[in-house]
């Protein structure tokens, strides 16, 4: 009998139509970057590596970027069978604790530990998940990824860092409705006769640019 690993083995050909060769196999196979966490190495990436090799003939990319493991606030990993699992869209859109609750009562939890799951969410969220957006939740993730190797998941950083996004966006706003009816060119730009302050946020935003781009070629996120 073959378990899940076998077919998620088998994902960097199987779904570009192999073993016909199709447009997306010659396009996406092999691939550039696998991100995954470092949890399932051996389980997942060593296979999809064999199994490549094996019936392709070649290794199914070339970098594997490991990305830290998300626990609780805690720092338990999330399981179903703690009922501590937060799902991403209750982030993203919110959600009433009492529907937080009625998803651990629902769940297959032993009862001693659903009572416990429910003390835990009613305490970590007595108002509830508020709406934070799929920019802050990204945001927070990218700044936890340079801390450490493990992500404690504390709501309230993903809510500041909503405020943070919100205040960005309101200068964004401000800033093209100034700027409505503005064409960026660069070809109609002489650095040299322009002023020192002008010159100064060049430099300063081409600057930013080199060290995102720097970022990125690095996977410094």
């Amino acid at each position: 009998m073959l378990d899940t690993w076998f077919s998620s083995a088998l994902l960097p050909f199987s779904v570009h139509e192999w073993p016909k060769k199709s447009q997306n196999m010659q396009a996406f196979f092999p691939n550039t970057i696998l991100e995954t966490g470092g949890d399932i190495l051996f389980f997942w990436v060593a296979r999809m590596a064999m199994m490549s090799y094996l019936l392709c003939g070649a290794l199914p990319f070339k970098t594997v970027f490991l990305h830290p493991i998300i626990r609780d606030a805690q720092g338990r990993k999330m399981s179903k069978s703690l009922g501590n699992v937060i799902d991403p869209l209750e982030i993203i859109d919110g959600c009433a604790l009492q529907t937080l609750l009625d998803k651990i009562k629902d769940g297959n939890l032993d009862l001693s530990e659903q009572s416990k799951s429910l003390e835990d969410k009613t305490r970590e969220f007595p108002q509830g998940i508020p709406e934070c957006g799929s920019d802050a939740l990204r945001f927070s993730l990218l700044c936890y990824i340079s801390q450490s190797r493990s992500i404690n998941l504390d709501l309230k950083r993903i809510i500041g860092y909503r405020n943070f996004c919100n205040k960005i966006w309101q200068s964004f706003k401000f800033v093209t409705a100034k700027f409505a009816d503005f064409t960026y060119d660069v070809s109609n730009i002489d650095f040299k006769s322009l002023n020192l302050l002008n010159q100064y946020i060049l430099v300063k935003l081409n600057h930013t640019v080199n060290t995102v781009n720097l970022g990125f070629r690095n996977y410094n996120f």
